[in-house]
């Protein structure tokens, strides 16, 4: 086991992002720290599953993004690797293949947990930090690694910066309310619909919101169940890439969302969320944008946090909290008009002031690149 500030990190220095949005959201402040810790003339990569490029495209500490359209195929992301001849490999996720990236590539430094019987193939181990009821939350497991290796341990949201690159959309001019009443990881964590509905009516009446629907493929269902209970709706489940949705949760007066990945993502980029916890944990997974900008609702019944993807009981944990007591949250941080201090939009490439990102396509898993301007 590695001392904390004992491990050398030559690089060039590639993490492995998390697969999920969520957890890579709550990455970003580890990340953040890394860039400060490691010397200015140090190249910083992230590698991420394709579907996560837009997120680590928008943050300024990060030199270069390492798209992978085969996050699962052991062998295309080693060659990727391969290409960016990185010296250390620090590696967020528990798993024993994401390990078998790291050394198929030949990469002489690895830093990582000892995470699922990997522990052989890790060059530096870090132990995981002793129990602490006060750091439960998922960002300080990121944390706690990056820490280790002589890192502050800042905890605070990073600023994120969506580049006028991104792919462009049609936001509303008036004030509008987000939805996102899905939930991928399964039932257990969606707020019923109906409830859903019942707030965006509340807030058309008293403040006039404009109401958009946003969701993956897979919530398309439960997006259909809420546009058809609230007029005038826009439902664009399932219709827009993760950079449009930045833009679109950026330019959000609220956002009403279940735990979910576009929960994270709103609140990192400063925007006010309305977050519902039913068979997970907010102490552990929730939003980690500033604290004045978060309602969080949970109602606590003695079978949870169960973290099961549907409930065998009652769901009382969800069917207990109440569409008035979450609409009169959303009122308030729609009255509220303090500025968010840690997103930029439309943030344009200056020249000597950060490097830009090329996207190159390549025969198999698609790199971007960064090159000074």
């Amino acid at each position: 086991m590695a001392q904390a500030g004992t491990i050398s990190l030559p690089g060039p220095v590639v993490v492995r992002s998390p697969n999920w949005l969520g957890d890579a959201v709550m990455a970003l402040p580890a990340i953040r720290n890394l860039r400060r810790f490691l010397p200015p003339e140090t190249h910083l990569a992230v590698a991420a599953p394709e579907k996560l490029a837009a997120l680590w495209d928008a943050c300024p500490f990060v030199d270069e993004i390492v798209e992978l359209e085969k996050p699962k195929n052991i062998p295309a992301v080693a060659e990727m690797y391969k290409e960016g001849d990185y010296k250390t490999a620090i590696l967020l996720p528990n798993s024993l293949r994401v390990a078998g990236e790291a050394l198929a590539a030949g990469i002489p430094n690895t830093v990582a947990y000892p995470g699922h019987k990997r522990r052989w193939l890790i060059t530096h181990l870090i132990e995981p930090a002793p129990y602490d009821p006060h750091r439960q939350h998922q960002k300080h497991f990121y944390l706690d690694l990056i820490s280790a290796l002589g890192a502050e341990a800042d905890a605070s949201c990073p600023e994120m910066l969506i580049p006028a690159t991104f792919d462009p959309i049609d936001l509303p001019e008036q004030p509008y309310l987000v939805l996102c009443p899905g939930a991928e990881y399964g039932p257990a964590k969606r707020w019923p619909a109906a409830r859903y509905a019942e707030v965006a009516r509340d807030l058309q009446k008293k403040r006039q919101a404009q109401v958009l629907i946003v969701g993956a493929k897979v919530d398309i269902e439960i997006a259909q169940e809420v546009e058809n209970a609230v007029p005038d709706a826009v439902n664009l489940a399932g219709k827009t890439s993760l950079e449009q949705l930045m833009r679109l949760l950026a330019g959000a007066r609220v956002v009403l969302s279940n735990d979910s990945g576009a929960m994270h993502l709103a609140s990192a980029l400063g925007t006010r969320v309305v977050a519902i916890f039913g068979s997970t944990e907010d102490k552990l997974t929730g939003p980690i944008g500033p604290a004045d900008r978060n309602a969080i609702h949970r109602y606590h019944v003695p079978c949870s946090p169960c973290f099961l993807r549907d409930c065998p009981l009652d769901f009382a944990c969800m069917e207990k909290v109440t569409a008035e007591a979450v609409a009169a949250s959303a009122l308030d941080l729609w009255d509220d008009d303090s500025p968010a201090n840690n997103v930029l939009l439309d943030w344009p490439y200056r020249r000597g002031h950060f490097p830009f990102h090329r996207r190159s396509k390549t025969i198999g898993p698609r790199r971007v690149i960064s090159r000074a301007a």
